[in-house]
């Protein structure tokens, strides 16, 4: 009797490990993409974790105001926001850059971008790793809308489908 209780037993436990198995999985959700944002940056952090899910390159870092004036000594103070996140350079580059310039101060804000890819360029020409190089030479620089869009990072094609993606206008 004891050993059908213990065999009846161990029957059910091996039913419900079974059963468990079988629990229905959710979709993650798809991104919005009626969602409107006009340089609220409402969008950006899901556009950037998606962009750099994959980017294998070790020193990423986010970019802010201060930072960039601290790593490529550019004046800031024509732009009202910062978003984008960069490399340290040690392990290559993958860059994506966005900034929001103050009303009138478009064409200041664009030569901030400038700036920042040519000292890239400058700075891996010395060096280059992993075509660093080329990758900032080649830089990307056009406007998203509100934002001003600096890209050196490898499928910029891609990159820029999904910040259309994540931030429409």
């Amino acid at each position: 009797m004891r050993k059908l209780i213990i065999v009846v037993a161990s029957l059910v436990v091996l039913v419900l490990f079974i059963f468990q198995g079988f629990q229905q999985t959710y979709p993650l959700p798809e991104p919005e993409t009626g969602r409107q944002s006009t340089a609220t940056g409402e969008g950006i952090a899901d556009a950037l974790d998606a962009i750099y899910f994959n980017v294998p390159i070790l020193g990423v870092q986010d970019a802010t105001a201060e930072r960039l004036e601290a790593d490529f000594g550019v004046d800031t103070s024509c732009l009202s926001a910062v978003y984008g996140r960069y490399t340290d350079g040690r392990f290559g580059i993958a860059d994506v850059i966005l900034v929001v310039p103050k009303a009138g101060q478009e064409t200041a804000a664009r030569d901030l971008l400038v700036t920042i890819r040519s000292s890239r360029a400058s700075l891996f020409s010395n060096y280059d790793i992993y075509g660093s190089s080329e990758l900032a030479q080649n830089g990307v620089i056009y406007t998203l809308g509100d934002y001003h869009v600096l890209l050196m990072i490898d499928n910029t094609e891609e990159v820029r489908e999904l910040l259309e993606q994540y931030i429409p206008v």
